[in-house]
């Protein structure tokens, strides 16, 4: 699922601005990072200039790396992420890709902070301005005098924070723009609570795995169990390779990148992309559950209670149930019928 942001202007905006820039002498490489669209990039080839693009996310339409290519480029497009101290990373990565005299651009929508991303700009860079207003979002553009302060490579962004799931704090690492960046959110500590025992050799499979705090929990529990990690954002499985030995770890997006069968699926599975809720993976997951679980092999989801999470395993499963229901969360559970 390319990871769309509803009804998205930006990428548009920071396309037009592509080109009708004043852009008459050589056409410099330039590296898009973090676009899922690819309105920029084919503006940024129509006008001649070569370009690359980089997602920390895996989608249908674009491979994934843990970092940018290392370039260098002529230019740099950052499309405005969630949170600040993703934007701050991504905005030092290309500064770090970029001669002296080259530019670094960041698009993004008002309701995102785009007015206030000025801050987030690295030492090096000079004060970006507004090179675009349009449709409630704006291109900055922003010239670079001299290298950026910190060494460039996302072992610089790490972050270390406690976080327990009932055994005691352990240290646990994060990177900007992970889900739950920094603490352990309250629907995956609901379904660590309810989690069932496991024997050895058991195989487990923990979709959507973040950080790997889930598939911690269970292999602390019943050491010997199997568990993969299946993730398609790149960064935060080098997280869960920092935090889970032990595990297996896939990157990828769906069911069909990993191969079962497994005896139990665990997901807090992502339902957001930004404010535009998104049923498409969990729908794909249960669709598709059955057909990588063993006979007796049990599904563990945890949402929140309003989202239809029952129906939906309903029509791949017939003994859904609820195992959990605290707060505004759920967890339900099926199971498929065992080999008779």
């Amino acid at each position: 699922m390319t990871p769309l942001r509803g009804n998205d202007p930006a990428p548009l905006v920071a396309a037009e601005w592509a080109r009708v820039r004043d852009d008459t002498g050589a056409r410099p490489t330039a590296l898009v990072l973090g676009d899922p669209t690819a309105h920029l990039a084919r503006a940024l080839h129509a006008t001649g200039h070569a370009s690359t693009t980089w997602s920390r996310h895996l989608t249908r339409e674009q491979r994934c790396a843990p970092w940018p290519p290392s370039g260098p480029f002529g230019e740099v497009w950052v499309r405005m992420p969630r949170s600040s101290l993703e934007a701050a990373m991504l905005l030092h990565a290309g500064a770090a890709r970029i001669p002296d005299g080259g530019r670094l651009f960041l698009y993004g929508a008002n309701g995102e902070g785009i007015r206030s991303a000025p801050r987030h700009f690295p030492e090096g860079m000079g004060t970006p301005d507004p090179a675009l207003i349009k449709r409630r979002c704006r291109v900055l553009a922003s010239t670079r005098t001299h290298a950026p302060p910190h060494p460039d490579g996302l072992d610089s962004w790490e972050i270390r924070a406690p976080v327990d799931w009932g055994a005691g704090e352990r240290d646990w690492v994060f990177y900007p723009g992970v889900f739950a960046c920094g603490r352990l959110d309250t629907a995956s500590a609901l379904l660590i609570d309810h989690l069932p025992h496991t024997r050895p050799g058991t195989r487990v499979l923990d979709f959507g795995a973040g950080t790997g705090i889930i598939g911690a929990a269970i292999l602390e529990r019943h050491p010997g169990t199997k568990v993969v990690l299946l993730e398609r954002d790149a960064i935060a499985l080098v997280a869960a390779e920092r935090n889970v030995g032990g595990a297996t770890r896939v990157l990828g997006r769906a069911l069909a990148h990993t191969q079962g069968p497994f005896d139990l699926i665990v997901s807090n599975p992502p339902v957001h992309m930004g404010s535009a809720q998104s049923l498409e993976t969990v729908s794909a997951l249960i669709r598709d559950a059955p057909g990588v679980l063993s006979p007796g092999g049990v599904i563990m989801l945890v949402a929140q209670r309003r989202l239809p999470v029952h129906a939906l395993l309903s029509r791949s499963f017939r003994n859904v149930r609820t195992v959990a229901d605290r707060g505004p969360f759920r967890v339900w559970q099926a199971a498929r019928p065992p080999r008779r």
